[in-house]
């Protein structure tokens, strides 16, 4: 890869290049929970030098997902139950969200034809075993939703603090658990964001991240040396919304 001329934003493009690098091997778990990381054998993979790697390592720190040893180096941390919890309830309730106020615009054509397309083409990747690509189009057809709604700011918040919940995800296509079922529940959301049913499509965003959150303990059988802090019949239990915040907020704002 090429690098700025420029000493400053070589350095800058470095530390981001190394820190966004880092943190989709750990999400997309080819550096799996637990894993050791080696700045030499990133640094020579990566065509630059340790130290943006290192200073990578410590910025993944912040959020979770690395454990720096002194003198004894970095090492992917161990998917975390409660931090995921927390991340599924907050998605619970932002999706929610993001479908009712999609439900109101008055044309919702081309979203429509745009995750309807998505679904498809996640098929199709899905059918080659093409993970990663399918795993990126789960993400688009969520992300079409929150676009629509106007609320990407909100959309990257979650990203942000969602990544153990996203490792999960990832395990969960790589188990090729639950694939046309999940397939399916997009289809529900779809075809209820195309007849304006704000209620239906909120209600089946919540069977969604419900039905995904009853995959953890699946995915926690397969793999049980990549979770922390699990104890033995612990499970993700999300209650439906019945009234979004986004309406909540609305309706406040005209009291005031």
């Amino acid at each position: 890869m090429d690098l700025p001329n420029n000493s400053s934003e070589h350095r800058i493009f470095a530390n981001d290049y190394a820190y966004q690098t880092l943190f989709s091997k750990i999400v997309a778990i080819e550096l799996p929970p637990g894993a050791s990381i080696s700045p030499i054998e990133l640094s020579k993979e990566l065509g630059i030098s340790r130290t943006p790697i290192q200073r990578a390592c410590s910025r993944l720190a912040e959020n979770g997902l690395v454990n720096v040893f002194p003198q004894r180096g970095s090492y992917v941390s161990l998917i975390n139950f409660d931090k995921v919890y927390e991340s599924f309830y907050l998605r619970n309730l932002l999706e929610q969200a993001a479908v009712r106020k999609v439900c109101s615009l008055p044309d919702r054509s081309d979203l429509v034809f745009s995750l309807n397309q998505t679904i498809y083409n996640q098929r199709q990747q899905l059918d080659h075993k093409n993970y990663i690509r399918a795993f990126d189009l789960d993400n688009q057809f969520h992300h079409l939703i929150y676009d629509a709604a106007s609320m990407t700011y909100i959309e990257q918040a979650l990203a942000y603090i969602a990544a153990d919940q996203d490792r999960i995800r990832h395990l969960k296509v790589l188990s090729e658990l639950r694939i046309d079922s999940t397939l399916e529940e997009h289809f529900k959301i779809l075809n209820s964001i195309e007849s304006g049913d704000a209620d239906a499509a909120a209600h089946n965003v919540y069977l969604h991240i419900s039905k995904f959150a009853e995959d953890m303990s699946a995915i926690h059988r397969k793999y049980p040396k990549y979770f922390s802090n699990w104890t033995a019949g612990q499970d993700i239990k999300i209650a439906p919304v019945k009234e979004s915040f986004y309406n909540f907020r609305l309706s406040h704002d005209r009291e005031d």
